[in-house]
């Protein structure tokens, strides 16, 4: 009992040192959080088969919140990297940019934002509501563009 309290406590220590950095983008978070979670079940699994489940646990969150995070990191730079594209160009989104962007693997705050920085405004019809949903589209960022043309 001592020992999974111990692995316990180190998980939630190692998910409270990651989510309490400022300069981590979300999805970095999770990722660490996640991997932290994920990585120290199947380390003190793997580990309890040799003797060793809490040192397992430790490496496996260590391991596991180093991966996520990594993983959470490619996903922030490429929301950044995108931002930062339409930020420079200023240039209002059409319905064609707003499906590359969703195809694109970008979150939906991250393209309501876009959206709303270029000021872009939509009056879709309802074939192009259909378009947007066959395409990807989440319906939070079609209602977002509905709400627009108000």
């Amino acid at each position: 009992m001592k020992k999974a309290a111990f692995v316990l406590a180190g998980v939630v220590g190692l998910a409270l040192l990651v989510s309490g950095c400022e300069t981590m983008g979300e999805n970095t978070k999770r990722g660490a959080v996640g991997g932290a979670l994920v990585g120290s079940i199947a380390g003190g699994v793997i580990g309890h088969q040799s003797g060793h489940g809490v040192g397992g646990a430790l490496i496996g969150a260590g391991v596991g919140a180093l991966g996520g995070g990594l993983v959470g990191d490619g996903i922030d730079a490429k929301e950044r990297k995108a931002a930062a594209a339409t930020a420079t160009t200023g240039e209002k989104l059409g319905m064609s940019d707003v499906i590359a962007l969703s195809k694109a693997g970008l979150s939906d705050p991250v393209i309501i934002d876009k959206i709303r920085a270029t000021g872009s405004v939509y009056r879709l019809s309802v074939e192009e509501i259909e378009l947007l949903r066959n395409e990807g589209v989440s319906s939070a960022v079609v209602n977002y563009m509905l709400d627009t043309g108000k």
